[in-house]
């Protein structure tokens, strides 16, 4: 088959399978059969924030886009608002984390 439909909420949040995984993370790329990049749906309640992060030993970038609510691109301390439609892209060396804002926020985070 050429292509693969999947709903978000049919795969479970966890934190497995990547360092940096928060307990919201869905990780796409299994039911999809996605095996070139990370691809995830995040969806955090209202003041949580994701793990902390860097690249530096992997060299992966991260590029993330807000579908829904607020928060915050946190890099290398400096916080940047975000938006449903903010689109962001992180380098590997900068230390990096989403914080969702009183509303919460979902996220797509593709890894590469």
């Amino acid at each position: 088959m050429g292509y693969s439909v999947i709903h978000v909420s049919d795969v479970p949040p966890s934190a497995a399978g990547h360092p940096a995984s928060s307990p919201w993370d869905r990780r796409l790329n299994a039911a999809l059969g996605v095996e070139a990049f990370g691809l995830y749906h995040v969806d955090l309640p209202a003041g949580a924030e994701t793990v902390p992060h860097d690249h530096c030993t992997d060299g992966v970038e991260d590029a993330y886009v807000l579908v829904r609510g607020s928060g915050w691109l946190v890099v290398d301390g400096t916080a940047v608002e975000l938006v449903p439609g903010s689109a962001a892209a992180v380098t590997p060396e900068a230390t990096r984390s989403i914080r969702a804002a009183g509303d919460g926020c979902a996220f797509i985070a593709v890894c590469a």
